[in-house]
């Protein structure tokens, strides 16, 4: 299989075998593997290179396992650490979880389970790496314009977001599809003080309810096998942070009514576990329906909605604000331009005219797409004219404007 060089994976034990084994099913999985047998050779190979995951026994001669992860939180410390042993104990455990490990797995190994906790020790690395770009992104204010406009309708969407980001009630954003209801959550949650936190988000729309619950809730290891590793769902990634439900409607009445709970009790059990968890979680939750149309269909739970419905933000459609295309459309094709390193000066007049006299049924999302789908064909150094817009948006322009 090929491999990936952006998933690089340190692994380290002073038993060849277990190095030879994990760098062979990992390489098939498509990582770019590093092998150390030993924990001074791991310290070393940190120097040289950056990983995202390092995968380390805990007890080794001489550098052990935790001489590993503190050395790797001086050197990497966004770097994920997954420690390996044969003799846990309450006390190693603690002291793992204590210095930042991303878990501790017990041997003799199963394969299976180190890969999914590898991919999930990456999955969650990636989320912190987007995390700190986009926060570093929305805290400028003009680039938060720069983005989604300077009309008087977003101008009013902003403000009154950045004011509710400095309390925790939840927070329900409605909006069409493509009017952006995911950036706006996230200008809430790092215009808050969980902004050194992550933001995570789930999808809900399309993805049946079994596997939903156990995206979100998690699942304990089985009693009968204490070598299984314990699976924990987004809301506890998402702890001291924000989760950010995208078309929650769409849920599952089980995934509603568990969550209505979570805000009732701020605890959650994982899917099958006796024993309950405390969260410290802001809920951020989106849908294309007004709060109306949610109470009146009656598939989200009366408290729930009721929760909900004081940080209720509708976000207005582009047609509702067409001042902001020309803005929109030149952030798009200097972001565009960045992606390909192929600039295009600009557009003309007419297609700006042209453009803005459009209604936008997809919203700001079917903008985007237009501006990277003309990019790419155009030449370097030119201009986006008239003649290249596909002839439906001309079309639908004209019979807007047709007598009825």
């Amino acid at each position: 299989m090929h491999r990936n060089p952006l998933k690089r994976v340190l692994v380290v034990d002073d038993e060849p075998m277990i190095v030879s084994l994990l760098s062979t099913v990992l390489r098939e999985k498509g990582w770019d593997v590093t092998e150390a047998r030993s924990g001074a050779e791991g310290i070393d190979q940190m120097d040289r290179a950056r990983f995202d995951v390092i995968l380390t026994d805990l007890v080794m001669p001489g550098d052990t396992g935790i001489d590993l992860l503190r050395a790797s939180r001086e050197v990497h410390p966004d770097v994920e650490v997954i420690l390996m042993t044969g003799c846990a104990t309450a006390e190693t455990a603690i002291e793992a979880m204590r210095n930042g490990a991303f878990h501790y797995i017990m041997k003799p190994l199963k394969i299976e389970e180190v890969v999914n906790l590898v991919e999930k020790a990456y999955s969650r690395q990636l989320l912190q790496r987007e995390n700190r770009f986009l926060r570093s992104e929305i805290r400028a204010a003009h680039h938060v314009q720069s983005v989604v406009g300077d009309s008087e309708p977003i101008l009013e969407l902003i403000a009154t977001l950045q004011g509710m980001a400095g309390v925790h009630d939840p927070v329900l954003l409605s909006g069409e599809r493509g009017t952006g209801r995911g950036f706006f959550a996230r200008i809430v949650h790092f215009n808050s003080r969980r902004s050194a936190e992550l933001c995570v988000p789930v999808y809900c729309a399309g993805v049946p309810e079994e596997a939903l619950v156990a995206e979100l809730f998690g699942a304990p290891c089985a009693i009968e096998d204490q070598t299984s590793v314990p699976h924990s769902g987004k809301m506890e990634l998402a702890n001291h942070g924000t989760l950010y439900l995208a078309d929650f409607a769409e849920a599952g009445r089980e995934v509603l009514e568990r969550i209505d709970r979570f805000l009732e009790n701020k605890t959650i059990s994982r899917n099958g576990g006796a024993e309950p968890i405390a969260l410290d979680i802001r809920l951020i939750a989106s849908t294309m329906l007004p709060v109306e149309e949610l109470a009146r269909r009656g598939t989200v739970p009366k408290t729930l909605l009721k929760a909900l419905e004081p940080g209720f933000v509708r976000i207005p459609a582009l047609r509702e604000h067409l001042e902001d295309v020309p803005l929109l459309l030149h952030h798009f094709l200097q972001e565009a331009n960045r992606e390909r390193k192929k600039p295009l000066r600009g557009f003309t007049p007419s297609a700006l005219s042209a453009l803005q006299a459009y209604d936008w049924p997809g919203n700001v999302r079917e903008l985007r797409d237009l501006v990277r789908a003309i990019g790419g064909k155009k030449k370097q150094g030119t201009m986006i004219d008239a003649t290249d817009i596909p002839p439906e948006i001309l079309y639908r322009n004209l019979r807007r404007h047709l007598p009825q």
